[in-house]
């Protein structure tokens, strides 16, 4: 006759949490704590995301902050409807040019960009500085790379003295 005992001790913990549990009196609330937005990081997302889609583009990766990944999307959605005005074939070339002077100027030198229907790369960017996203049947590579100052030897006339 175990069972008993294991009911006792059941009644002995229902009693403990009834100590724990507080009633209030009737018409009385707890206070609810304020609502708190989602972060802003996920707020960012959110938008970033609403962006792609209203641009019909697919981001494949990024080491970007999101506003540089907006300009890009943007910009290269501009490009490509500019070039289906001009013709039915858009030239990667010209467009890869285009988004990288564009990047060149608006966030500093060092800028790489490949856009073609199908590549591969392996490539060393400098962080926060990368994203792979593909619009209509177009594959985007933009990344960037550290830029350091060349160390010119000294001139040979002071080596000789």
């Amino acid at each position: 006759m175990e069972r008993p005992q294991s009911e006792t001790g059941r009644r002995r913990r229902m009693e403990k949490n009834k100590e724990r549990v507080q009633f209030l009196p009737p018409g009385r609330m707890l206070p609810v704590p304020p609502m708190v937005g989602p972060p802003a990081a996920a707020t960012n997302e959110v938008r970033l995301t609403a962006i792609a889609v209203e641009l019909n583009i697919r981001l494949r990766s990024a080491d970007m902050p999101g506003a540089m990944q907006e300009h890009a999307f943007r910009f290269s959605r501009a490009l490509l409807d500019a070039n289906n005005l001009e013709s039915k074939n858009p030239n990667p070339t010209h467009i890869a040019m285009s988004l990288k002077k564009e990047f060149d100027s608006m966030y500093g030198i060092a800028w790489h960009c490949i856009v073609g229907k199908s590549y591969g790369s392996f490539v060393t960017h400098s962080s926060g500085g990368f994203v792979y996203f593909s619009v209509d049947n177009l594959c985007f590579l933009l990344f960037k790379t550290e830029v350091q100052p060349v160390k010119r030897p000294p001139p040979l006339s002071k080596l000789k003295a």
